[in-house]
């Protein structure tokens, strides 16, 4: 939520647990849309690659931000239209998994609300295969603005964003958690 939002909540005993950068993306219309990686290709994410989503998510985030099976659920369905895609690390249909995403829209508004790269192969480009992948399939369909947030602290994430063209909002996000017995 937005810390004005969240005041309420942090007098009335909530602690704040972290702070998020929130970016946005204007995008243009599907036929000016152009990707910003060539060969870089995607493929639905199947039910058999979940083991190798999930360990590449427990090694992506901390323990409080990591996906086990029902939260990644809840992930794809948090919007009413998602698309999960899974990248590849050699572009062979039964290359590796190196990376995954999930994206969803509501109405004319997208969220990148999962992009997670196995740590030995950030800085590769998967992140950016990735997200394009995203972008494009928002554009498609009419998204006129797409929305992503990530910890203040990962400045990776943060850089790649801001390199495709995202723009931080001036005010980011809070988590607040209730640890009180």
């Amino acid at each position: 939520m937005s810390p004005r939002d969240g005041r309420p909540f942090l007098n009335a005993g909530f602690e704040l647990q972290e702070r998020l950068h929130l970016l946005a993306l204007r995008l243009p219309s599907a036929a000016a849309f152009r990707p910003r990686i060539d060969g870089g290709r995607t493929y639905p994410a199947r039910v058999w690659h979940r083991a190798r989503v999930l360990d590449i998510d427990a090694r992506a985030f901390d323990s409080f931000w990591r996906f086990d099976d029902r939260t990644l659920k809840e992930a794809r369905r948090a919007t009413p239209v998602s698309r999960y895609r899974v990248v590849r690390r050699e572009h062979r249909p039964n290359g590796a998994i190196a990376g995954y995403a999930v994206t969803g829209r509501a109405g004319p508004r997208g969220y990148l609300q999962r992009l997670a790269v196995a740590p030995e192969l950030a800085g590769r480009g998967y992140g950016t295969v990735l997200v394009d992948d995203a972008l494009r399939w928002l554009a498609v369909r009419g998204v006129q603005t797409v929305m992503v947030n990530t910890q203040e602290s990962n400045r990776r994430a943060l850089e790649l964003y801001h390199r495709l063209g995202f723009v931080s909002e001036p005010e980011g996000l809070v988590v607040l958690a209730w640890t009180r017995q």
